[in-house]
């Protein structure tokens, strides 16, 4: 029986961003055939997670009172059964896993931007992260940016790392709905006024402290009503509300520390502009998301931000207040004469939106499964590795949405080959 096992410890909780990752994935297999009799995703608890039965796709708790690292380290692999395929989507192989698995891996931002992380935590994920890599079989990521990383930063042979660029959950689209999208400006500021948004963890590396002393300087320079809306937790302590009351804009700043899916797709579709101004991502699916939703967005020139959202978004020329300043000052809420300015904006074309939209109708049409092949030479019991195998996990983007493929009209950066998704610029085997 070819069985398929997924760690799925951040799936507890609030789902921020691998834990979202998990659960797309999961609603695609769900809703979709695959090559495996069965799918089961291992929780140090009881989970309520709404999946459609055709999959055979289950939750296996396996409860325990250690930490959850521990659980992750320890308990997962002792008490899990011996599956075909065993699936980590959260970087880490526990320690005392006997298989060798497929992992995935997003990250280099501890390597790249070292100056952003604290010692300890920087240092105990190298280890963890280089471990992981090097003990895997098959080593899935999302960019090619984070594929050099990992050869770079872990001595990874790069034969075993496949780049599968992920797409997004179906609910992110446009929403042509007035009425819905003044009630959720209205959850945020009582008056209703337009906003920025920002969506994802707060950590050093996204300038959030530089992005509030942007919005004011915009806010005071042009005149204009917007407010500020930041979702996610503040997990390197930036002293934020003390910042929005020295500014004067603690009024126009509205800051919650998470928000649900169908929150965040009003978001989206409600915001003026989404802001996501990070030094380094392995991805950056925020950027993805408002994208699909059709919201203009500014992001940074760095990593994989070009590979997706190349021709799409716009480019702060880096994370200062000056530089995002000038963004946000040259985007929709400078010319702000209403509250539809992200409908006249995607008219308009503005970041180049409509015209990467109406390039690429024909190319990207919706996928809404995700597939796994996974051919095994040989299979050799009892602590033995599967021989070879390849895991191709494809979530793709539909043509509603996200662009993820093309960097502008008639370039794709990514393409199908017999060794999986690579680079276009690649050359075939």
């Amino acid at each position: 029986m070819m069985r398929l096992g997924i760690d799925g410890l951040r799936l507890m909780g609030n789902r921020l961003g691998v834990g979202r990752y998990i659960e797309y994935l999961l609603r695609c297999w769900s809703d979709s055939a695959h090559p495996f009799d069965e799918i089961a995703v291992y929780t140090p608890g009881d989970l309520d997670l709404a999946l459609n039965g055709k999959g055979r796709v289950r939750i296996e708790p396996l409860a325990s009172s250690l930490p959850v690292g521990l659980w992750e380290h320890i308990v997962l692999p002792a008490r899990k059964p011996r599956d075909t395929v065993f699936f980590c989507p959260s970087y880490v192989v526990p320690v005392l896993s006997r298989e060798h698995p497929t992992v995935v891996m997003h990250h280099g931002s501890y390597e790249v931007l070292p100056s952003a992380f604290a010692w300890w935590p920087r240092t105990k994920a190298r280890l963890v992260y280089q471990s992981s890599c090097r003990r895997a079989d098959a080593i899935i990521t999302v960019s090619e940016s984070s594929r050099r990383n990992i050869v770079r930063f872990y001595g990874v042979d790069e034969n075993k790392i496949r780049i599968v660029p992920p797409g997004v959950d179906d609910v992110f689209r446009p929403i042509d709905d007035p009425v819905r999208l003044d009630r959720r400006r209205r959850s945020y500021f009582a008056d209703g006024r337009p906003f920025v948004l920002f969506v994802g963890k707060m950590t050093a590396r996204r300038h959030v402290p530089d992005l509030v002393d942007a919005f004011a300087r915009v806010v005071r320079d042009t005149r204009a009503p917007h407010g500020l809306v930041l979702v996610g937790p503040d997990t390197v302590g930036h002293g934020l509300p003390a910042r929005f009351a020295s500014l004067g804009i603690a009024d126009r700043v509205h800051w919650k520390q998470f928000a649900t899916h169908d929150e965040l797709v009003e978001a989206y579709n409600a915001a003026d502009v989404f802001i996501y101004p990070s030094d380094y991502e392995g991805f950056g699916m925020p950027v993805l998301e408002a994208m699909a939703c059709g919201t203009p967005t500014i992001t940074l020139d760095n990593s994989a931000f070009p590979e997706f959202a190349g021709g799409i978004a716009h480019f702060a020329r880096d994370g200062s207040a000056a530089r995002l300043a000038d963004a946000l000052g040259g985007s929709a809420i400078a010319n702000h004469s209403g509250y539809d300015a992200p409908r006249r904006a995607r008219a308009r074309g503005d970041l180049s939106m409509a015209e990467h939209r109406r390039a690429h109708d024909g190319h990207s049409r919706r996928i809404r499964a995700a597939l796994i092949t996974c051919d095994h030479a040989r299979l050799r019991h009892h602590g033995a590795a599967i021989g070879r195998c390849e895991t191709r996990v494809t979530a793709a983007c539909r043509g509603s949405g996200s662009r993820y493929g093309r960097s502008r009209p008639g370039r794709c950066r990514f393409r199908e080959a017999p060794g999986g998704i690579r680079p276009a610029n690649e050359p075939l085997a």
